[in-house]
């Protein structure tokens, strides 16, 4: 486990920073292919708001490449054979330092868009990416700036659905409609389809349904620290059955 702190983001007093990985599930092999890396803060604020300050005390883009790397080394004793998501906005993309961060990833590898507005080139971003070797994700469909529109630009290898708008669709017919249109550009973009929030069987049924190619969320399994993974992926095989490396 990889904990760094204490740490000042410039927006208050120090906290310590844990990395987990959340399990990404292929629904066609029903098998856990890969992880997404997140960041877990001390003093209980979400990382949302950890950025938003280092945003406003413009070191963002610093705490991002270290919230990275860190990602990366604990990511080392992850089950072999598998891909790892980390979250950077596009400015970070850009960054020179990328490049030699990435080279210390031992494992496939994607870089999740933030849905926020972004001034980066998002051609530049889509271009920055494969340059590296990596897959380049929209994190959050249908929320914030991440539209239709971004998807039909970048061209992502996945594109992830939000998973508020994907728990509003049971009734509202307004989100229906707005996800049917992100489901057409991503797939009009030839991209991968993943779901997130999947927090039970109902959830899992409907991300089906909807043609989703991957999924993410409790009901696949937890936010974990690396070296209980193992443990964590065992339980998920027995509690639904779910396939994974080593089992």
């Amino acid at each position: 486990m990889i904990i760094r702190g204490p740490i000042d983001d410039d927006g208050g007093a120090g906290t310590e920073i844990t990395i987990v990985f959340q399990p990404i599930v292929d629904l066609e092999t029903w098998s856990v292919v890969g992880f997404e890396a997140l960041a877990r803060f001390s003093d209980g604020e979400p990382p949302p708001v950890h950025l938003a300050r280092a945003d406003a005390a413009g070191s963002r883009e610093e705490l991002e490449l270290d919230l990275i790397r860190d990602a990366i080394a604990e990511s080392a004793s992850l089950p072999d054979g598998m891909f790892v998501t980390l979250n950077a906005s596009g400015s970070t993309i850009l960054r020179p330092e990328l490049e030699d961060v990435l080279g210390a990833c031992i494992r496939p590898w994607g870089l999740e868009l933030y849905e926020g507005a972004t001034s980066a080139d998002l051609g530049a971003v889509r271009e920055r990416v494969t340059r590296l070797g990596g897959q380049l994700l929209v994190d959050d469909a249908g929320a914030a700036s991440a539209d239709e529109s971004r998807i039909t630009t970048l061209r992502p290898d996945v594109v992830k659905i939000d998973r508020a708008l994907f728990w509003q669709i049971a009734d509202d017919a307004t989100a229906r409609a707005r996800l049917k249109r992100l489901l057409d550009a991503a797939r009009g973009a030839g991209a991968t389809v993943l779901v997130e929030g999947v927090s039970d069987d109902l959830h899992l049924e409907r991300a089906r349904g909807l043609g989703a190619d991957f999924a993410q969320g409790f009901h696949l399994g937890m936010p974990t620290v690396a070296e209980h993974m193992t443990a964590a992926l065992s339980e998920l095989h027995r509690r639904v059955g779910v396939d994974a490396p080593g089992l």
